[in-house]
């Protein structure tokens, strides 16, 4: 694992890249952007348990600061939000299980990122992430968990992207995350990652990006390590209110330890992102975003590996500059590699669960910086094996005050 002083030293360092000085460094725009959002939702099946549903709310404080700096030949930003996270039982607490307010916690999110141009060809970029949460979703962008485990997860990723020229560039990253849970029973993991882009251009607005990923993922107790190459072929193409991205390729998995099998898997990802004004104007009028892909997940505590198919699709719609109306879905199909269990039926399987949500929300600007919004949601997990099947419907109602000190 990560040493705190180690952590504190590359934090160090991303905070001196991120602040501009010296010769040609020096700011020519700051801005500051305090933050304060206020949430109570409430969710009719809190815990995502099959037999048992418990009607818990949940009323959140976040507190917040976004922070920017622009130069001739930089630009940096720095956010910090605190989650203050407080629950409370809407039914009695059934024998034999905690109170919900004993989930109670204050988690955090700081997000650092800068680039640095020395030179016309020459792109120097860092991103520096760190999040408290109770949240799994932060560890895996497919993760089909429902833990309510406590853990920090830190990500540090270096970059470097060079023009050869018009039609030629190569970008190379290298990400460093540790998860560490507060639990001692937690399953702690640290992985390294290399990233390789080589980049040919067709003109300003299409490309074609051969990516070659390689990593090594070590757990601290039982789970076996392993080490995953990934090779993609992807597409992009840029119109005026359109982009597009299709690609694919080929996973391959191994792990140390003999008695898991080796795995591997097909890639894939078709993506599309249109809005109206086009990009890059920030808060578009309307704005919709569609991606269908495939690939493994990446922590899979307990050997938990599986190959998910994910549909996403979300749009946003500005109405008369004061009402935003939002809906979001997902469809997820997860094919585990190695768990098995027992069905209905009394058969042992491998499992093979479909997870599903889809929200909607309705905000309404009541000055430049204050919004309030209520969302209406529904979940469900329908899973082949006893005991994981749930649905959960839940609503949210939320003000939202971000005031800018302006900029200098």
């Amino acid at each position: 694992m990560l040493s705190s002083r180690k952590h504190r030293w590359l934090l160090f360092i991303t905070l001196l890249f991120l602040t501009p000085s010296g010769k040609g460094l020096a700011a020519e725009r700051l801005t500051v952007t305090p933050r304060l959002a206020v949430g109570w939702q409430v969710d009719d099946n809190f815990y995502k348990a099959e037999a048992i549903d418990r009607e818990v709310s949940t009323f959140l404080v976040q507190p917040g600061v976004d922070v920017g700096v622009e130069t001739a030949k930089a630009l940096a930003s720095a956010n910090l939000t605190l989650n203050d996270y407080n629950y409370y039982d809407r039914d009695p607490v059934p024998s034999g299980q905690q109170p919900a307010d004993e989930d109670d916690y204050t988690g955090y999110t700081v997000t650092l990122k800068g680039i640095y141009r020395p030179f016309p060809r020459l792109l120097l970029g860092l991103e520096d992430s760190h999040f408290k949460t109770r949240d799994p979703a932060q560890s895996d962008v497919f993760s089909n968990s429902i833990s309510r485990e406590k853990y920090t997860i830190s990500r540090v990723t270096p970059q470097i992207f060079y023009e050869f020229g018009p039609k030629f560039s190569v970008g190379l990253k290298y990400r460093y995350t540790d998860t560490d849970y507060d639990v001692a029973t937690g399953e702690d993991s640290t992985e390294h990652r290399a990233i390789f882009d080589f980049l040919y251009s067709f003109g300003p607005k299409a490309s074609l990006d051969l990516e070659y990923q390689h990593w090594n993922r070590d757990y601290s107790l039982t789970t076996s390590h392993y080490s995953s190459d990934q090779l993609n072929l992807i597409f992009r193409k840029e119109f005026r209110y359109l982009s597009l991205e299709a690609g694919g390729g080929y996973h391959t998995r191994s792990f140390d330890e003999k008695t898991v099998e080796d795995i591997d898997a097909f890639t894939y990802r078709v993506a599309a992102i249109g809005q109206n004004p086009p990009a890059p104007e920030p808060t578009p009028r309307s704005y919709i975003a569609f991606a269908f892909e495939q690939n493994f997940n990446d922590q899979g505590i307990g050997e938990k590996y599986f190959v998910a198919r994910r549909l996403s699709l979300s749009a946003r719609r500005l109405f008369r500059e004061r009402v935003i109306a939002t809906i979001e879905l997902f469809h997820q199909i997860s094919d585990y590699e190695i768990t098995t269990g027992l069905t209905p039926a009394g058969t042992i399987e491998l499992r093979e669960d479909e997870t599903s949500a889809i929200f909607g929300s309705l905000g309404y600007m009541i000055a430049h910086w204050v919004a309030f919004s209520i969302t209406a949601g529904y979940e469900q997990r329908d899973s082949n094996l006893a005991g994981l099947s749930y649905d959960n419907t839940y609503g949210i109602a939320t003000l939202d005050l971000n005031y800018s000190l302006g900029s200098k």
